[in-house]
């Protein structure tokens, strides 16, 4: 399992409980998930936070969306640039 670079604690990356953890891939789909995994941008959620309500990522576009301009940012700070960042991903959210 890689490491999170967005967050290096085990605790719901919205709202700190350690209760019912899922993994959330920060980018969609088989290919960018598979990325995600790789390069490390994946959070911890509680169940509520992931797809147990209207406010989890899966149901919330805001929030799923910060997840996604927060984790390109990090990925741009540790690995390079935005052109870099598209090839890989195969788009931009910032």
């Amino acid at each position: 399992m890689s490491k999170s670079i967005i967050s290096n604690e085990k605790k719901c990356f919205f709202c700190g409980t350690t209760y019912n953890l899922h993994k959330h891939h920060c980018w969609h789909g088989t290919s960018n998930r598979k990325n995600s995994e790789k390069y490390g941008l994946w959070v911890y959620l509680c169940y509520y936070h992931h797809n147990g309500s209207d406010e989890g990522v899966h149901f919330n576009r805001s929030a799923d969306l910060y997840l996604m301009q927060l984790s390109q940012t990090e990925w741009e700070k540790k690995h390079g640039n935005r052109k870099k960042f598209i090839e890989v991903f195969g788009k931009s959210v910032l």
